[in-house]
């Protein structure tokens, strides 16, 4: 059994929010309640989720997110302070197989970002005080804002320079990092929703036609995660999630690994990947022959785009699949994704959520004799 993560049942992060902590956030932006009275339902939202998490058996735990607006948005918020970050139309959308589709907003900095206090050191320290399990934070990538805004999101107000907001950006992690450590952090996720899109071409069109040279922009965007986990503490765990995006059961990317693999499994310096494997999509899983002999990969085989359980023996199958190109005691499994990265982002029920993560635990105690 791990004693260090990742776990060989492991969770990617975000949780179905319970409809009456939605409807809570609702009033406080309202101003029907205050942030104390919001805190006190978060809370309790929040015990009851981890001991669901603890009985089916994680060893890792997370908040579920349940804090947050989106995986995106309140770290970002917090680090340009008030009315620094803004939402315009952007370039890309989720899609689905019917070809419908739903747009993915920009957002536009308008203040130097800076970091002027923890984040989501708070929210780790209030986790690992109700849990013996080894408490799970995640973090947006650092490149998230100029991949879905381009220069143009950033270049306006706040900004004249790339190389002074990435400078800006790195520091702001570093500073996170520390915090989150220092609040008893040993287990950091990056969710890192870009890379892999640059091999679906209609991403790399998009990229080029508002002026960025992909090629360019992927070696800039590896160098920048690189600078942010050279920043995690010592005693800090850090893995990437590598993601397409995924949004009630939408995706934004159709690509496998092999057309970035170099990129990301060999110049980004990186411990270890939660990679998806839950369709088509993701490709086949013969790209894991370019992942380094000392990298360890969690296969998101679950998918969180559909309620329907998968065959466990059809897990199993993958698993084995897998270990011919990643020795068996360097591999670990999860869902593909969070389960609602954004409030309201959900194709399933919370019940059906746990049956989901039950059988992850299932799966791994069948594999590995533990989870």
């Amino acid at each position: 059994m791990p004693i260090t993560p990742p776990f060989r049942a492991d969770l990617v992060g975000s949780l179905l929010r319970p409809a009456h902590l939605i409807e809570a956030r609702e009033k406080r932006r309202k101003r029907l309640l205050s942030n104390d009275e919001l805190k006190v339902i978060e809370d309790a939202a929040i015990r009851e989720v981890v001991a669901r998490q603890e009985a089916i058996g994680l060893q890792a735990v997370t908040d579920g997110e349940f804090r947050r607006q989106s995986y995106i948005v309140d770290f970002f918020r917090k680090a340009v302070g008030s009315g620094g970050l803004t939402a315009e139309k952007g370039d890309f959308f989720h899609r689905n197989e019917k070809g419908e589709t739903i747009p993915i907003e920009k957002l536009v900095i308008h203040k130097p970002v800076k970091w002027t206090g923890p984040i989501f050191a708070e929210h780790l320290a209030f986790l690992k005080s109700i849990s013996k399990c080894t408490p799970k934070m995640t973090v947006p990538s650092p490149i998230v804002l100029h991949f879905l805004g381009g220069s143009d999101a950033i270049l306006r107000e706040a900004y004249t320079s790339l190389d002074q907001f990435w400078s800006d950006v790195i520091e702001v992690y570093r500073s996170e990092f520390a915090a989150l450590y220092q609040a008893g952090c040993t287990y950091l996720q990056v969710d890192e929703t870009s890379l892999v899109k640059f091999g679906d071409p209609e991403i790399r069109a998009t990229i080029e036609r508002r002026g960025d040279d992909w090629k360019k922009l992927v070696e800039t965007y590896v160098d920048v995660i690189n600078a942010v986990l050279s920043a995690a503490p010592p005693g800090m765990t850090v893995g990437i999630h590598v993601c397409r995006g995924n949004r009630k059961g939408f995706w934004q990317a159709d690509a496998g690994y092999e057309f970035m693999a170099d990129q990301l499994f060999r110049r980004l310096k990186a411990k270890f990947y939660f990679l998806e494997f839950d369709g088509p999509r993701a490709g086949p899983l013969e790209a894991l022959k370019f992942v380094p002999d000392d990298k360890t990969v969690v296969l998101g085989l679950v998918t969180t785009k559909s309620p329907a359980l998968e065959d466990p023996a059809m897990l199993r199958a993958r698993v084995k699949e897998a270990s011919a190109y990643v020795a068996m005691e360097r591999l670990c499994i999860s869902p593909q994704c969070g389960f609602s990265g954004n409030v309201g982002n959900t194709v399933m029920t919370a019940d059906e959520q746990f049956a989901k993560l039950r059988l992850v635990v299932e799966t791994a105690q069948s594999i590995w004799g533990a989870s």
